[in-house]
């Protein structure tokens, strides 16, 4: 196929050439590229002429929901991704702060509350939308594709606008790692679609031709996803290290040998677990893939070798940058670090975004303009280079981490506690990590030990599931560090 290095245009192309071939397996129901595409332009229909550019989405895993995604993107709009799983009051904050005015959803979830900020909701369900309509697409450099909100330190979650011009830097560079990959893959999606891994997990295959397989949400979704791999034999995924983590019990039982290229992504990958798992994956190249939501997606990659895999402290390392990025590992003045030595991780190129929604100072805090006029996004996250080029991982800076590969700000939990407390109880989340490098968060609280049934109530009420405490501690006081301020590494030794 001629490719066009335009993300939208070789999905286009690629709906017409492989109109008869799977397209997406979904709950085990098999649509054609046609089948899907007639479902895209109907929706098309419905919301290209609608004034709002920002359209959002309720997240389910139905053909409805990824027809409308790839909907709004060809009418030229900017699609938000709502979850049903989240409070009503997170999803009512991200329509406020992106300016929801429209919503699609597939009929199955409530969408009252959207209602009653005064959103049109409009149900794409089959009988709902037009049973056909013309091909229509549009396109800007500079419009915005998506926007993703992630943790907020004050408690408001935080915009990733990510243009059609970097998804298109992030699609040309991605396409060049290497994969040989074509109409006859079979590939997996198992990521939630408020996820941007979600993203390239969806669309590059459907540049190809090839099919992708989603996860059902129900039961244990790490079960799901070996079933939906070894039953179809996928020959690509890219999964969560955790998924490995979980079916570790099972490697003697799991056969993948249709399976060409295993991705680890989202998370810190244990050099040992990468390890063990490739006997289950015989014929299978092993690539870790990094990158921040405000770089598009990756912008990093390592090829694992079978042996002397490089890593830190047993985090694999993350590579070497895309084509196109350039990265600096800079100390706390902002100077360039020689190999070797450890600093904050900086990226730049195409692929960043322009700065965070309706936020220039957050985004005058984390985008930084050298000297030679190139802007660099600020990870947060320790790096250093060897010799060879190979970047290593080797913590965070703040107080962000990660929990099932989405970022958290601790600080944000820390709030919604105070906040029931009416900021008279001091609180501190703590991340402990297993050997594996699994985070669970443990919530400690400067008060007598209590009753904690209301608080969780509240917390579920107020944050997603990944953002909930494992266990929550009472400590009569805080330790202090030299600068009288609350000691987090002693509470973290306490508890």
């Amino acid at each position: 196929m001629n490719r066009q290095n335009d993300l939208i245009t070789d999905i286009l192309l690629a709906s017409v050439k492989y109109a008869d071939r799977p397209s997406m397996v979904i709950e085990e129901t098999t649509y054609t590229y046609a089948g899907l595409f007639e479902k895209v332009w109907s929706i098309c229909a419905c919301i290209r002429s609608v004034k709002p550019n920002v359209i959002g989405i309720m997240a389910e895993n139905t053909v409805e929901t990824y027809a409308s995604v790839l909907a709004v993107l060809f009418a030229g709009k900017t699609y938000v991704i709502l979850h049903p799983s989240y409070p009503d009051s997170r999803n009512l904050q991200i329509i406020r702060q992106a300016g929801i005015e429209v919503l699609l959803h597939d009929g199955s979830v409530p969408v009252g509350f959207a209602r009653s900020e005064g959103v049109v909701c409009i149900s794409v369900s089959g009988e709902a939308i037009p049973v056909s309509a013309e091909p229509y697409y549009m396109t800007h450099a500079e419009t915005d594709a998506y926007i993703i909100f992630t943790s907020g330190s004050t408690g408001e979650p935080k915009g990733v606008p990510i243009s059609r011009s970097n998804l298109n830097a992030f699609y040309r560079a991605y396409s060049q790692l290497g994969w040989k990959l074509d109409e006859t893959d079979r590939m997996l999606q198992m990521f939630e679609l408020t996820f941007d891994v979600s993203v390239v997990s969806f669309l590059y295959p459907l540049t190809l031709g090839a099919c992708v397989y989603t996860v059902s949400s129900g039961g244990l979704k790490y079960l799901n996803v070996l079933d939906i791999m070894e039953r179809h034999s996928l020959t690509f995924a890219a999964v969560a290290p955790s998924v490995l983590r979980l079916s570790r019990p099972y490697f003697n039982e799991i056969s993948l040998p249709a399976l060409k290229y295993l991705v680890v992504t989202a998370e810190a990958s244990d050099v040992n677990i990468i390890s063990e798992f490739r006997r289950c994956i015989p014929n299978a190249s092993v690539v870790n893939l990094y990158g921040p939501t405000e770089a598009t997606i990756y912008c990093t990659a390592y090829s694992i070798p079978y042996h002397d895999c490089k890593h830190h402290n047993g985090m694999v390392a993350i590579g070497r940058p895309f084509h196109g990025m350039e990265i600096v590992i800079a100390d706390e003045e902002g100077n360039p670090l020689p190999s070797g030595q450890t600093g904050e991780l900086w990226v730049g190129g195409a692929q960043v975004m322009a700065g965070y929604w309706k936020n220039p100072q957050k985004s005058a805090e984390c985008l930084v303009a050298t000297a030679d006029g190139k802007v660099y996004y600020r990870t947060g996250d320790l790096c250093y280079q060897d010799a060879d080029g190979d970047i290593f991982y080797c913590g965070r800076k703040d107080t962000q981490v990660k929990v099932q590969g989405f970022r958290i700000e601790l600080a944000e939990i820390e709030y919604r506690v105070k906040q029931y407390y009416d900021n008279k109880t001091n609180a501190v989340v703590i991340p402990l990590y297993e050997e594996d490098g699994h985070c669970n968060l443990h919530l400690v609280l400067e008060r007598p030990s209590d009753d904690t049934a209301a608080l969780e109530q509240f917390l579920q009420n107020e944050l997603p599931p990944y953002m909930l405490p494992r266990r929550i501690h009472f400590m009569n006081s805080f330790p202090l560090n030299a600068s009288s301020k609350t000691d987090r590494k002693k509470i973290m030794q306490l508890i």
